[in-house]
């Protein structure tokens, strides 16, 4: 998967691995539709921070979804 590419593919893919990583229990706060491509640089900033990392602490979830819902259309 090529992820330089702006597309909602990509966009989808990113979106699973955030949730997966934070495990999020409600997964319907990051649905694809809601993100466009307009924002794609700042969401894959996002995931390239989350996929680096192991844990969270609260505050870090907090402060990332904080984020996500910034960037939302």
């Amino acid at each position: 998967m090529d992820l330089s590419v702006k597309n909602n593919e990509n966009i989808e893919f990113m979106l699973d691995v955030i949730k997966k990583k934070l495990q999020l229990v409600n997964q319907d706060v990051l649905r694809p539709d809601a993100f466009s491509t307009e924002n794609y640089e700042e969401l894959y900033d996002i995931y390239q921070l989350v996929n680096k990392q192991s844990s969270f602490s609260v505050g870090q979830m907090e402060g990332i979804l904080d984020e996500l819902r910034s960037i939302r259309k």
